[in-house]
């Protein structure tokens, strides 16, 4: 999935690394891995998640076949900081790492905490967007001159069904705060690339 450049404004929203929620019979996950996206921008190289522990080579492969390496990038976003989120993390060594303050980024080095809405650059912000965890957030990329709106939503809105069936994460503290949040994330989106599924269109804005 990506997006080709316009009027001289180069944006690329792609994901590198699909993720997987593999359940049994019975609705108990049995693995868990986060989706890898990456945004290009004139100004910079974001990743966004960086999935589980040994699944590097994919991520560092999908990477090279943009063009980048792993020192290429400028910044990580982790949507949040469960381990099906942050196994490569360690990839990224020249990168500054974005995380919420409600997510213990103390274990992170070199991060940006932030609370509220925040600027990464021209065309790309953060929000909040709590409910799986306090402190999960969604990226939000606006593509100049096509008039579309990605959301990359980590476990805020997981898989598609979460959306077509208008229920919350699994997993979550709170649903109706889980709730609120997958309103956001579909009034502002075009095209929503989950944590653990395929980027689907929106539709329909809101429930």
């Amino acid at each position: 999935m990506g997006v080709e450049p316009r009027l001289g404004a180069y944006m690329l929203v792609e994901v590198i690394k699909p993720g997987i929620l593999v359940r049994n019979n019975l609705g108990m996950i049995l693995r868990a891995s986060s989706t890898v996206t990456l945004i290009v921008t004139e100004e910079h190289n974001i990743i966004v998640d960086t999935a589980l522990p040994g699944e590097s080579a994919q991520i560092v492969h999908a990477l090279s076949a943009q063009g980048l390496s792993v020192n290429d990038i400028d910044y990580v976003i982790n949507t949040h900081l469960h381990g099906d989120h942050i196994g490569n993390n360690g990839l990224f060594l020249k990168a500054e790492f974005i995380a919420h303050a409600k997510e213990f980024p103390a274990r992170l080095a070199n991060v940006t905490v932030i609370e509220g809405e925040f600027a990464v650059c021209e065309n790309v912000r953060i929000i909040e967007t709590p409910g799986h965890s306090y402190g999960s957030i969604s990226v939000v990329v606006e593509v100049p001159g096509k008039s579309k709106t990605y959301v990359v939503a980590g476990d805020a809105l997981p898989i598609r069904d979460n959306y077509l069936q208008w229920v919350p994460p699994g997993i979550h503290f709170d649903p109706n705060i889980a709730l609120a949040s997958m309103e956001t994330i579909v009034t502002l989106a075009d095209i929503v690339i989950p944590g653990h599924d395929a980027p689907f269109e929106i539709t329909k804005k809101g429930k």
